[in-house]
């Protein structure tokens, strides 16, 4: 079963303000499952994530999707009729990390979903930096 757990850092810089997050995660082997749950970044400029796979195992790779909404309500993240992927699938072998930034603008929600080749415990982290 999917497991996560997340802590927040609220930082101010240059009168604009940042929030960090970080969590981690268990994958479960051909799952797809919530990696961070929809948030709403409607107030924010811009929203980077940093993933990293701890398997020491270079064969077990995760592939991380991020969705955007512009519904008002976070609805099913992945679904079809209610999110769109931006951009490419972000694919984390083990032992490695990956990060991706995109600009917010005209969002409401963001999301990431997970899959992993293999049931790996928790320790699959994640940071995100909101900033507005």
């Amino acid at each position: 079963m999917a497991s996560s757990q997340r802590s927040e850092v609220y930082i101010m810089a240059n009168f604009k303000s940042a929030i960090l997050t970080t969590g981690t995660h268990t994958t479960e082997a051909g799952n797809v499952t919530t990696f961070i749950a929809p948030m709403d970044v409607s107030n924010e400029d811009r929203i980077s994530f940093q993933f990293y796979n701890p398997n020491g195992t270079a064969g077990h790779i995760d592939t991380i999707k991020v969705y955007g909404r512009l519904g008002t309500t976070s609805g099913t993240l992945g679904s079809a009729d209610e999110w769109t992927q931006i951009g490419d699938d972000v694919v984390v072998s083990g032992s490695s990390s990956a990060l991706k930034s995109i600009a917010t603008t005209g969002l409401n929600y963001v999301g990431v979903t997970v899959s992993g080749t293999t049931t790996h415990g928790a320790g699959h982290t994640y940071a995100i930096l909101r900033q507005a």
